[in-house]
């Protein structure tokens, strides 16, 4: 009998215990889970930071090439009212003056151009003999001979 509640004692001490660590195990993977999701808001919270930064940032270069943008606008329609004011007063158009230039260069280098025109043919090809043509055939054939 004795051995009967020793036995009966340790199947109860089995189930308490199964149920306590089943129950702390509960508890440390709560805790763990709690800490992962803290970890994960702060890192989000850290990525939405940035990306709020980015964007400002990105809408600060936007605003001022808008404010460039319409400086531009202005000059240029001060620009065309000034011009429609003042007919008389006209941007200068070099067109003329490039084409009168560079017509006198042109002339200007084909004078400087030597035209050498020889009354003289080449020394070989000269009405006497000269050179590697010098002597008769006569002299060639009585050579041959």
């Amino acid at each position: 009998m004795e051995l009967l509640v020793s036995l009966a004692l340790l199947v109860v001490g089995l189930v308490i215990g199964f149920f306590v660590g089943r129950f702390f195990q509960q508890k440390q993977g709560a805790g763990s889970a709690a800490q992962t999701e803290k970890q994960v808001k702060e890192i989000l919270a850290q990525q939405a930071q940035h990306h709020i930064h980015q964007t400002r940032q990105s809408l600060e270069s936007i605003e001022s090439q808008c404010e460039t943008l319409k400086q531009q606008i202005d000059e240029y329609e001060t620009l065309l009212e000034q011009s429609s004011d003042e007919e008389g007063i006209k941007v200068p158009f070099y067109g003329e003056q490039a084409t009168t230039y560079l017509r006198n260069n042109l002339k200007g280098s084909d004078k400087s151009k030597v035209n050498r025109v020889s009354d003289t043919q080449p020394r070989d090809f000269a009405n006497s003999g000269s050179g590697l043509f010098v002597g008769g055939s006569e002299q060639n054939n009585a050579e041959k001979q």
